[in-house]
């Protein structure tokens, strides 16, 4: 099968998840009806830590942390297939981040006692997937010139996804040193981030696309 629209289902698959349960939520009362990107009325978090919005959180975002360790697997077979480079790290680094980002779900939700698991959870899949981002990228510069137009043009793209990530990133821990109502605004912060994430998932897919690449799913039989 194609692999390309597992990267678009990589990133679309949060995006779409997190949209939904907020608006259940907010329907429920649960969270104020606002514009989360610059309003800051509520965290991701409790789009689904309440019923029934937190059922459907979790149907939906525990496959997509599973789909985020295949999405690290089949990078890796792109990485070999246009680069003859190979990276155990980024394979690695990406599948912990899918684990913990599943270690985020299960205990989202749950009470009190798993606050700290969740905050684990939450920060270092946002901290391992864009560091196995970058051991793409770096891979991705060496063999640049292997790369065809449309894959440079890409690449190029994602270099600055990451650095513009980056830098709010460092404004946002800046702001949280310096700032007395940062956590006013902290929530803004996080869901900002969480566009540039998955915008990094998706722009896997003209890369994957121009190579036709392809996963082989064995029947058993062969």
């Amino acid at each position: 099968m194609r692999a390309a629209p597992l990267a678009l289902m990589t990133g679309l698959l949060p995006l779409l998840c997190i949209h939904l349960t907020y608006v259940v939520a907010a329907s429920h009362g649960h969270v104020d009806w606002c514009i989360p990107y610059w309003d800051s009325c509520t965290s991701i978090s409790a789009t689904g830590r309440q019923l029934p919005e937190k059922l459907l959180f979790k149907f939906i975002m525990l496959p997509a942390g599973m789909l985020a360790i295949v999405f690290w697997w089949i990078t890796r077979e792109w990485l070999w297939q246009v680069c003859q480079r190979r990276s155990p790290a980024m394979l690695t680094t990406g599948a912990i981040a899918g684990l913990f980002l599943m270690l985020y779900v299960v205990a989202l939700g749950e009470g009190r006692d798993y606050q700290t698991t969740r905050r684990i959870g939450i920060i270092l899949f946002f901290s391992l997937t864009f560091v196995a981002q970058l051991f793409f990228l770096h891979h991705c510069r060496h063999a640049f010139q292997a790369l065809n137009p449309v894959q440079r043009r890409v690449v190029n793209v994602q270099i600055t996804l990451a650095a513009t990530l980056l830098a709010i990133g460092i404004l946002s821990v800046m702001l949280d040193l310096s700032y007395a109502r940062y956590d006013d605004i902290a929530d803004a912060f996080e869901w900002v981030m969480m566009l540039f994430v998955v915008g990094q998932f998706i722009s896997h897919y003209p890369l994957w696309n121009s190579v036709d690449l392809r996963i082989r799913i064995s029947s058993g039989q062969d």
